[in-house]
């Protein structure tokens, strides 16, 4: 286990914090533009692959484990996203 997982795992378990066991917290970074070669699945279920799509990490926090996803979307799909 890295350094930064004990410390965050640290940080989301402390006591003053507001965050208790049971609850899901979920960490989203930014869409970040990339080329994929090989097939993925988009947000809205499309495959693609050998095109520049956006890209970003999702870090879902269940109280136990660390579930990372990455998440991949074309540009409409993060325009109409929210």
């Amino acid at each position: 286990m890295s350094f930064y997982r004990m410390f965050r795992h640290k940080m989301l378990t402390d006591n003053d914090s507001l965050i208790t066991t049971g609850d899901v917290v979920s960490v989203e970074h930014d869409w970040v533009k990339t080329f994929v070669l090989l097939p993925h699945r988009t947000i809205s279920g499309k495959w693609v692959w050998l095109r520049t799509v956006y890209c970003r990490r999702v870090w879902v926090y269940t109280g136990f484990v660390d579930e990372p996803e990455t998440q991949y979307a074309e540009l409409f799909d993060v325009l109409g996203e929210k």
